[in-house]
């Protein structure tokens, strides 16, 4: 941990040096660029008694033009270091256990999903916000997506693994690709906007009357200028043919004002994204999943650079001479309009998929990030059989100092029965085994020293909610709750389910029979299941079925008044409870005088 407090501290103050030195040097930059717009007012009010000076005028303009560009230059690099310089300062608050500044993905919170309002994976605090270094929108929503992924392939988790221990050792361009892509702001809203630009019909692409005119109607142009020159007599008969242009265009008015406010927009965003794309495509990668999105990453630069390219033909219709002679002569609006859509008609099927390769690296970047700052993490090995076994394994939000690892191991025994005493560890425990698995399946390193596990869903029901605009009850919703986990389970597929404290909104002798009887439903069915329960009765099933039910628990201890907890995971039923005890010391109830 300190090798890592120095490493970020001594990034952190070399990116804090070049960004002194870059505003030093735009400070300069902006002083000669006011002297040389001072110059040319000099020389421009002396030119008017010294007609020879004019000459220097243009000499003067084209030095003030380059400064203006120097200075954007160098204020976007100033700009991309104090991004480095703020990321290299938020990992050193990581590092110390405090991480609220990174987005905590509270859209992304579902109480419905069927394990991660349970894990905490969304909201402040959160698996997400600890997590996340993505640079854009579309990686945060990629990450997102990873972590609540029902049931991925092996396949795809053996080449993200791979590509997440690349990607932490080359911490140049990880960070590079979070602080460049905070400086691109891109949104969703901009991202809905090209994605319904893209399916929307075309106006002149397609249609054979145009596609005939486009090519007739410029060819007209030409010999009548042609004639034109040799005879100016023709030149009222190209007049009149210009006109014929301009009506036809103005039939098509309002499509080709519509296309320049929506294209110059997607551009802007397409320009963007480009920009990562270029750095993805020029990056030095090892491992396939890597190098099939650099390939992709290199195509769709130079589709996207096309793509800007007529967008800036189209936007020349601005200058006024540009229009009234290209629109004359040419259909200038209608050709640019034809090959822009002729461009979404071969592109649009990709464009997703380009989206789709910044935001898999975005959201790479965050889980190799996350094994970077942890290096005592290990990468979980998958394996067929429905079996998990963990060893050392703790919650990745709890600090290292204060966490206590437990190694466990659920299967060929399918349910894990968990007893123990209130605040003892069971949920922390639970959510330990989820958040890892979760983890695990994402193609992420592990908090853990060695994981194995099966490719299995995850359900959970640890923390029911009421609703009064569903008119549900907490102890309705959660029976909702456990019948889906049910349906699912009978299914036959593969799964893992945790259950912390079940029927809580019933009675204790109801509660009792309702959990004995679905426990026996789980001992039918070849799934895995972790059930933490303060009713030690439970372990009495141990005896009925051996060779599907463990019991395990945690335990607490009072000595010399002093409640404490070792958080550890033993065999056997818990023998110890704490609830009078601490209603005594919170003065809910009146100590004892024994």
């Amino acid at each position: 941990m300190n090798d890592l407090h120095h490493f970020y501290t001594t990034r952190k103050n070399e990116f804090a040096k070049k960004c002194e030195t870059l505003k030093h040097s735009i400070q300069k930059v902006a002083w000669a660029r006011m002297g040389v717009a001072l110059l040319f007012l000099y020389v421009g009010y002396l030119a008017f008694s010294n007609s020879s000076l004019w000459v220097a005028i243009l000499p003067i303009i084209i030095l003030f033009i380059y400064l203006v560009s120097w200075h954007g230059k160098l204020q976007a690099q100033y700009e991309l270091q104090r991004n480095l310089e703020k990321l290299n300062q938020l990992e050193l608050s990581v590092l110390d256990n405090s991480y609220s500044e990174f987005n905590d993905g509270q859209i992304f919170v579902n109480p419905h999903h069927a394990y991660s309002y349970d894990l905490d994976l969304f909201g402040p605090g959160s698996l997400f916000q600890f997590l996340n270094r993505c640079g854009t929108s579309i990686g945060e929503k990629k990450l997102a997506d990873d972590l609540l992924k029902a049931q991925p392939t092996a396949d795809s988790i053996a080449k993200r693994q791979e590509a997440v221990n690349v990607l932490a050792q080359d911490i140049e361009f990880r960070q590079w690709f979070w602080a460049q892509g905070h400086l691109l702001h891109d949104s969703r809203v901009e991202n809905e906007g090209l994605f319904r630009w893209l399916e929307e019909g075309d106006v002149v692409f397609g249609k054979v009357l145009y596609k005939i005119l486009l090519v007739l109607f410029p060819a007209i142009s030409l010999v009548l200028i042609g004639l034109t020159i040799y005879n100016t007599s023709y030149f009222p008969l190209l007049f009149l043919f210009a006109g014929v242009q301009w009506i036809f265009i103005s039939f098509k008015s309002k499509e080709v004002t519509k296309a320049e406010a929506a294209l110059s927009q997607h551009k802007i965003l397409f320009d963007k994204y480009a920009q990562l794309l270029n750095r993805v495509s020029e990056a030095k990668f090892l491992g396939s999943h890597l190098l099939e999105i650099q390939n992709e990453a290199k195509d769709a630069s130079i589709r996207i650079k096309k793509f800007s390219q007529l967008v800036n033909a189209f936007e020349a219709r601005k200058n006024g001479i540009a229009n009234m002679f290209g629109n004359s002569l040419y259909l200038y609006d209608l050709q640019c309009l034809y090959r822009l859509e002729k461009w979404r008609s071969l592109n649009k099927e990709m464009v997703k998929g380009w989206f789709d390769k910044i935001a898999e690296v975005d959201a790479l970047n965050s889980l190799a990030t996350f094994y970077f700052n942890n290096p005592d993490n290990c990468f979980p090995v998958l394996h067929d059989a429905l079996t998990i076994q963990a060893e050392e394994v703790g919650h990745p939000l709890i600090g290292s100092a204060s966490r206590v690892n437990n190694s466990f191991s659920i299967g060929p025994e399918n349910i894990m029965l968990i007893t123990g005493a209130n605040m003892a560890g069971k949920s922390t425990f639970l959510r330990t085994a989820g958040v890892n698995m979760v983890l695990a399946l994402s193609g992420s390193s592990v908090c853990a020293k060695s994981f194995v596990f099966p490719l299995v869903s995850l359900h959970t029901s640890m923390r029911a909610t009421d609703s009064l605009v569903d008119h549900q009850s907490y102890f309705y919703a959660e029976l909702s709750r456990l019948k889906g986990i049910m349906e699912e389970v009978r299914s036959n597929k593969p799964i893992l389910v945790l259950l912390d404290e079940i029927l809580r909104g019933t009675n204790s002798k109801d509660k009792q029979e309702g959990s004995i009887g679905l426990l026996k439903q789980f001992v039918s069915y070849d799934v895995l299941l972790m059930l933490a329960s303060h009713d030690v009765v439970l372990g009495e099933l141990e005896k009925t079925f051996p060779k599907a039910i463990r019991n395990y628990c945690f335990e607490s201890e009072i000595d010399n008044n002093e409640l404490t907890f070792d958080y550890t995971l033993h065999k056997g039923v818990a023998n110890k409870a704490n609830a009078t005890f601490l209603m005594q010391q919170m003065g809910i109830l009146p100590k004892t005088t024994d």
